[in-house]
């Protein structure tokens, strides 16, 4: 995680390219949150969300809770976070109402700041049992000490409260709209597509694979199995976990129980775009002082493969997702 505090990571990038988390996702942890033993109504008072980055997760909270805190180590990502502030309050179709002691743009505030410290109430100022819901979108693999976090986001929450952690995993390009010229079919082709962004990613040890931090992106990789592994079961109850593994058969989600995470009928550079958002591309970069591995290298390989267009074509990525839902008992 330390590689998104390094402040010439292009957190603006990151927050274009990046996939957003869809309203069907809020539905299913509004469900979750009000099927409590409280039947909690709306809106909910206090949300915290760890790991916010630039607020990707953070802002759509807004829409069923008063009060949103989002904390990130990065100051990159906290100053871009509170950059877009009139931006997303208007997306999210929220008047941007600054008057007054509960005006809009009051009710959410970012933070720099360590996980570990924050969730421990001695240090964060936030009273014990006064928070209805923890969030930590694509950040859970980087935390450092899972039983204290379990430990400590317990103390924080009310009774009957939510932890909810969400994340998804490496995209597959799952159909593609235009002309291509290979000796593949198209689902053969695809395939190896695929094959060759793991070469990229992971799979050859002269390219990015050996500059990923580590254990977060096999911790990651892995679905956050670890992660769960070290949920206490006398502090918490209802656990719902939910994983989504995409692939040519399935494409997309169909469980009204999945996180959908799509991209549908992006460009190739756009692609490649969410490709150079990657920490371990970013890592790669500073180390070898090559930027042009994926938009030269890797462009070059993919249209030497698939003889796509980069005016006509466009691709559709479906990610790997997750979630695991808590409520305090």
């Amino acid at each position: 995680m330390s590689t998104f505090s390094k402040s010439n990571f292009k957190t603006l990038n990151y927050n274009s390219f990046r996939p957003h988390y869809p309203p069907s996702f809020y539905k299913i942890l509004i469900n979750y949150i009000q099927k409590g033993s409280n039947q909690t109504s709306l809106p909910i008072n206090k949300a915290i969300d760890l790991g916010c980055g630039t607020g990707v997760a953070t802002y759509p909270l807004l829409n069923f809770v008063k009060n949103v805190i989002g904390l990130d180590l990065s100051p990159s990502m906290i100053e871009t976070a509170n950059s877009l502030k009139n931006r997303r309050l208007e997306e999210l179709g929220i008047v941007n109402d600054n008057s007054g002691d509960n005006g809009n743009l009051k009710r959410i505030q970012f933070k720099v700041g360590s996980v570990e410290e924050f969730v421990n109430n001695q240090q964060s100022g936030i009273e014990s049992n006064s928070i209805d819901l923890i969030t930590a979108a694509q950040c859970i693999h980087w935390f450092q000490d899972y039983p204290l976090f379990f430990e400590n986001s317990s103390k924080l929450l009310k009774k009957g409260g939510t932890l909810a952690y969400f994340y998804y995993i490496d995209p597959m390009i799952v159909d593609f709209q235009g002309p291509f010229k290979s000796s593949l079919n198209k689902e053969e082709l695809i395939k190896q597509i695929y094959e060759l962004y793991l070469k990229y990613a992971y799979n050859d040890p002269n390219l990015i694979g050996p500059y990923w931090e580590q254990p977060g992106r096999s911790i990651l990789k892995n679905y956050c199995e670890k992660v769960n592994s070290y949920i206490p079961k006398n502090l918490y109850e209802n656990i719902e976990i939910n994983t989504f593994t995409t692939n040519i058969e399935t494409k997309l989600p169909n469980d009204l129980k999945d996180l959908d995470m799509k991209k549908l009928k992006i460009s190739i550079m756009d692609y490649i775009g969410y490709f150079e958002t990657y920490s371990g591309f970013h890592n790669y970069k500073e180390k070898t002082g090559n930027e042009n591995l994926l938009k030269k290298e890797f462009l070059k390989e993919l249209l030497e493969l698939t003889g796509w267009n980069l005016e006509f074509t466009t691709i559709d990525l479906v990610w790997n997702t997750g979630y695991t839902f808590l409520r305090k008992k």
